[in-house]
Formats: structure tokens, sequence, C-alpha cells
């Protein structure tokens, strides 16, 4: 574990001890986990924070992430190419993707499916070697480590990194070694949960997308493009988005939590037509239960 002084995104030493917290899918374990905030850009982190080899037994090789296809995987790729994006982004055919945090590379198999140069990195050991060995072309180690390895002359025009962000020590840096790899007019795409949202705020360490002890970073999107600038990116587009069923089970976790409602009875109040308008009535407002934004090179945007 690491003691820290300073905001891993802003620096300040102005931080302070906010709460206890408890591992969010063993939530009978008694609150182990200190949640710090800074008073300065508002980030909430975990302090001290666990290290790499502390967090390797809460990623067992059958971790959901590191799944190597995605279910129904033609059918996904077909809807893709009618709508000319995936998860949100445009499918950029004949360009470098790579994928940082890759996992099981699900991702990146379906991009490569829709004609695109695609690379990964991971530090998981049991996910890249799958990845490796479903064809893909993976990096094992963190992106700082594979800077260290290959340099910065390779660039790509676009660099994703989905629910990621928020489980690396020092987001600042990480960003800054996209800003290395980022081709002069390409993006990166960033998702993390967003810790502003009306469920994070209610049920705290409680709301799932918390996901201690995996996840050290609690993102605002004020924190997050606080991130981007100190990594010296500026913002392209920013939004929110919400899974109908993750806005569900939120609300599930809230009813139970002050009102004591099981989860077996609330779920079966929820239709799908209304998570679906809940979520796009979250979205609407940029108040969802993720954050989603594109960072480029400060002359792209000239």
């Amino acid at each position: 574990m690491q003691q820290l002084t300073n905001c891993p995104v802003c620096n300040s030493q102005n931080i302070r001890f906010r709460n206890k917290a408890g591992t969010s899918d063993a939530p009978k374990e008694p609150l182990k986990w200190s949640l710090f905030g800074c008073d300065d850009c508002g980030l909430g982190f975990l302090n001290p924070q666990p290290t790499w080899e502390e967090l390797i037994p809460y990623y067992p090789p059958d971790y959901l992430c590191y799944n190597t296809h995605v279910e129904d995987e033609e059918q996904v790729v077909q809807e893709a190419k009618r709508r000319g994006e995936y998860r949100h982004i445009p499918v950029p055919v004949g360009k470098r993707l790579l994928d940082v945090g890759c996992g099981g590379g699900s991702f990146l198999q379906v991009f490569k499916k829709l004609g695109v140069e695609v690379k990964g990195v991971d530090p998981g050991v049991s996910a890249t070697a799958a990845a490796r060995d479903s064809g893909l072309d993976v990096f094992t180690g963190t992106l700082e480590e594979y800077i260290a390895q290959h340099g910065t002359n390779e660039k790509f025009d676009v660099i994703t990194c989905s629910h990621v962000l928020m489980a690396t020590p020092s987001p600042t840096q990480t960003l800054d070694c996209m800003r290395q790899l980022l081709a002069p007019n390409g993006y990166i795409w960033v998702a993390v949960p967003n810790a502003d949202c009306e469920s994070a705020r209610q049920l705290g360490w409680r709301w799932h997308s918390t996901y201690f002890p995996r996840n050290i970073i609690q993102f605002t999107p004020k924190t997050l493009s606080k991130a981007g600038e100190v990594a010296g990116l500026e913002i392209r587009r920013q939004s929110t988005y919400s899974f109908p069923a993750a806005v569900g089970f939120s609300l599930c976790l809230r009813w139970r939590h002050r009102w004591f409602i099981p989860h077996k009875i609330s779920s079966r109040l929820l239709s799908e037509n209304y998570l679906k308008r809940a979520a796009q009535e979250l979205d609407s407002r940029d108040e969802g239960e993720a954050i989603l934004m594109e960072f480029c090179h400060p002359q792209s945007l000239d």
C-alpha cells in the first residue's frame, strides 16, 4: 500500500480523509478502504493506494473483462457496420487504434473485423495471453512500460481507454503517455464511472460502479477534464452514457438501502421501457452513470 500526500490529478497537498469504504462485491466484509478527497479539484481516491501486486487477487483468470470475444460477435459486427460506430466510437476503417486496458481483446476483435488496424496494452498476464492466442497484437504491462520498451515513434489515430483510467495510480501520467502516442489529428476516447451522478452521491461506496478496490480513483466530469488538461490535452467532446440495466441496478440499490426493499422485488417494478427512458433522461442532462470524454492535441482544435 502506498500512502499519498498529493492529489493524483492536480498534485495539491490539500487532501483529507472522507470516509471508510468497503469492498464493492463483498458488502458484508468490514470497511477497510480509506477514501480521500482533494479540496482543490474535488477528486476522490483511495489512500493508501493498493499496489498492482496487492490487486492481482481481485483479477482472477476468469475475470469478466478478460473475455476474448463478445457474445453474438458477427451480429455485433454487422450492426456496427450499419451504424458506422461501435460503443459510441466511429469506426476508423483503415486507421490505427490502440486500446489501453484491452483485457482479453473482445473490443479489439470487433474493430479488427471492421477493417481497423488494432493493438492493445494490458497488465493482466492471463488476459493478454488469451488475446494473443486469438490472433491479436497486445503488450503485457502498463502503457508506461510499453513506451519504455517501444518508444513513441509509433502513432495511433484513435486511442481508447474504456473504464480503465480510474484503475490507474497516476491517471495524468497515463493520459500523457496516450498523448505521446497520438497521431496529430487523432483523438483519445475515455470512459469512466461518473462519481457525480445521482446514484453515486446517494449510495457512496455502495454504488456498483465504485468497484473498490479495483477502481482507485473517482472521477467527475470536472476532474476528468482537469486530468486531461494536466496531461497537455484539450477536450474534443464530452457527454454521459447510462446503460438501462445499470440505471436499474442503481435504483434497486437505492431502494434497498433507503426503504429496505429486496432486489428481487424492486427489479420486478422496473420495466425495460421505463429504464430506457430514465437512462435517456439522465444523459440528456449529462448526469448519466458513465462519463464519455474525447481528448486531442490542442492544435487539433485550431
